[in-house]
């Protein structure tokens, strides 16, 4: 049966088109100055009666020509107002379905779904927009086929399976996120930018103050900070919202969100690593947020491509035990890379900081004015402190059953791979690294995140080391695939 997207689909998407063209038409408005006076009020009434007139006939015809169904094998969109396009997208591809709904959308009961298949850049497909009961019945017929078509032979799945709930966000820890979520990297950005290449005509700005200039620079600075704490902040509770996790047979359904509100799903067996993510503040507090990472796309869920957030932020134990019930693994202590790579680093920030000061004299020289260029030697006692935390943020782990890797200071993650899940293991030196006689592992999968360099990788090991891990990888992975066929 042929179903259409719901009729309150049409005056949402024309309001939506509409305020889209708003900063355009302000911008030419303003831009165009006397011609736009010249314009009368009856001028202006018609055309934007026919701009409104033209948005609302195409989405008239937007509307009459998008429908959809579902076959036996496929789930079938016909679309497209001048140019047809008519897409069959197969059940055994369907990835996730998620449904999202804004502030208006739900007072409307219209909700957006979108499909997501394995492998795919982007969503494969898009209703907007739909009943939210027709939404829902959607999501859960896709599941139940995509079930169905991925069911071994002589096997059935559970059609019936009760949810039971994993996590639940507390008011105690969306406060813990809501201060956890600022990036502590910002302040010493704000540092740098004013204390070492702010213009001299600043500096005699703020020397005309009646306060003394030291206090000006540090309030501006604490002004800067705070107001991004607290917009990062609202940003993740308002994400973050109410959220709740639950397992109902082979797969974890989530829904979060405050104005957004959001409702996926996350299939156990496309799952290819998991990932603990925390940042400074999350362990000083002992909290860390788990992150699964599948084989198809998904949008703005973990922070990355292909990311979902099973555990947006809990104590540690909580979110290792929700871990292991998605994918069992046992303990990982850390193997850190040999201690020469921490003198390299060293090595490193001090020529970066080098080139710094001589960019920062140059431009010194060229426009004639002070940019106090020597304040980058204050970087040079704190060059060994940053190579040894680098140094010590970064490892890997070889299981049994699984391999791990850690990188990253501010950010540290843990990504935790089954080797029936590694797709290959690449060993890699560069100009540099093989003056040290070091090497990197880079554990791929079929994430998306591989794309822009999410994969698990270990740094800087010593080469025959890097070898051997590449080599023991490989093997279990061969391992792991016999025993599971």
């Amino acid at each position: 049966m042929t179903h259409s997207l719901h009729p309150l689909s049409v005056p949402y998407r024309v309001v939506q088109a509409g305020l889209g063209y708003v900063p355009l038409v302000v911008f030419l408005a303003v831009a165009s100055g006397s011609v736009a006076g010249a314009f009368t009020p009856i001028l202006w009434f018609l055309v934007i009666t026919l701009a409104i007139a033209g948005i609302t006939g195409w989405q008239l015809a937007y509307y009459r020509r998008f429908a959809y169904e579902t076959t036996p094998d496929t789930f079938d969109i016909r679309s497209g107002v001048i140019s047809r396009r008519n897409r069959e997208i197969p059940y055994w591809r369907v990835q996730n379905v998620d449904i999202s709904r804004n502030v208006v959308q739900r007072a409307l009961g219209i909700a957006q779904l979108s499909i997501e298949t394995a492998g795919g850049g982007e969503s494969e497909a898009v209703l907007r927009y739909v009943g939210y009961e027709e939404a829902k019945r959607l999501q859960n017929e896709l599941r139940r086929r995509n079930r169905r078509e991925e069911a071994t032979e002589g096997t059935e799945p559970d059609e019936r399976a009760e949810e039971r709930l994993l996590y639940e966000i507390t008011p105690e820890d969306l406060a813990v996120l809501a201060v956890a979520s600022f990036d502590l990297r910002l302040v010493s950005f704000l540092s740098v930018l004013l204390s070492v290449v702010a213009p001299p005509v600043l500096v005699e700005i703020i020397t005309d103050l009646p306060v003394n200039p030291l206090v000006v620079v540090g309030a501006v600075i604490a002004l800067v900070v705070i107001g991004s704490a607290i917009v990062s902040g609202a940003n993740a509770v308002i994400n973050t919202y109410g959220f709740r996790l639950t397992q109902a047979g082979d797969e974890l359904r989530y829904e979060r969100g405050l104005l957004q509100r959001y409702d996926g799903s996350i299939p156990l067996d496309k799952v290819q690593l998991l990932a603990f993510r925390e940042n400074l503040l999350k362990r000083v507090f002992g909290y860390s947020s788990l992150v699964v990472e599948t084989a198809g796309y998904a949008p703005g869920q973990g922070g990355g491509v292909g990311s979902e957030s099973a555990v947006p932020i809990a104590g540690r134990e909580t979110t290792l035990r929700i871990a292991r019930e998605i994918e069992p693994f046992g303990g990982i202590e850390m193997t850190r890379p040999p201690t020469r790579a921490r003198r390299r680093y060293a090595i490193r920030y001090l020529l970066g900081l080098a080139v710094l000061g001589g960019v920062v004299y140059v431009a010194t020289l060229a426009l004639g004015l002070e940019m106090y260029w020597y304040a980058v030697v204050l970087g040079v006692p704190l060059a060994p402190i940053a190579a040894h935390y680098k140094w010590k943020s970064r490892g890997y782990h070889v299981g049994a059953e699984y391999v791990a890797t850690r990188s990253g200071f501010w950010r540290r993650t843990t990504r935790v791979v089954p080797y029936y899940r590694v797709q290959n293991v690449i060993e890699s030196r560069t100009v540099f690294q093989r003056r040290w006689r070091l090497a990197s592992v880079l554990i791929d999968t079929a994430g998306s995140s591989s794309l822009v360099g999410g994969d698990p990788r270990a740094f800087d090991l010593d080469e025959r080391e890097a070898a051997d891990l590449r080599e023991t990888v490989a093997g279990r992975l061969q391992d792991a695939l016999t025993k599971r066929r």
